[in-house]
């Protein structure tokens, strides 16, 4: 069963086009290969041959586009979580780099948007190691001392 497709107008002369068929079209870029399949017209005044893009490719297009949008919005509205070790701001309450848990960040009071929040506690300092001393230096004293 052959599609019917509507007429378009020639880039050329500007007379109606008629649909002709689909036609795959690849184009070779340096770092792939894009293959994509566009609608054929031909101008019966001018013999002149125009392609467009099929109908169904740019209403999935274009909901790839909705679908993308929604996921931004939903990401953007998780809340953000502050790493003690690597001091970085994630979108995970587990950090993916050093695997400990994180803290959520408060918004400031002009980007809150609900009731008031408890504060959240301060981020734990790890505590510092102390330098191990060869043959029973003094620990207080620096290395070049002895």
């Amino acid at each position: 069963m052959k599609k019917v497709r509507p007429p378009k107008k020639c880039s050329s002369c500007g007379q109606e086009s008629v649909y002709v068929r689909d036609f795959c079209v690849k184009d070779d870029m340096t770092w792939g290969i894009e293959i994509f399949d566009a609608a054929l017209y031909r101008c019966p005044a001018c013999g002149h041959f125009d392609f467009f893009e099929r109908e169904e490719d740019r209403e999935a297009r274009l909901q790839e586009a909705q679908r993308a949008e929604e996921r931004r919005k939903y990401y953007e509205s998780l809340p953000d979580y502050f790493c003690p070790k690597c001091r970085k701001v994630r979108k995970s309450e587990r950090c993916p780099s050093c695997g400990m848990g994180c803290f959520p960040i408060q918004k400031r009071p002009e980007q809150r948007e609900g009731p008031e929040e408890a504060p959240a506690p301060e981020p734990v300092q790890p505590e510092k190691k102390k330098k191990r001393r060869w043959f029973g230096r003094d620990p207080d004293k620096p290395d070049w001392e002895g």
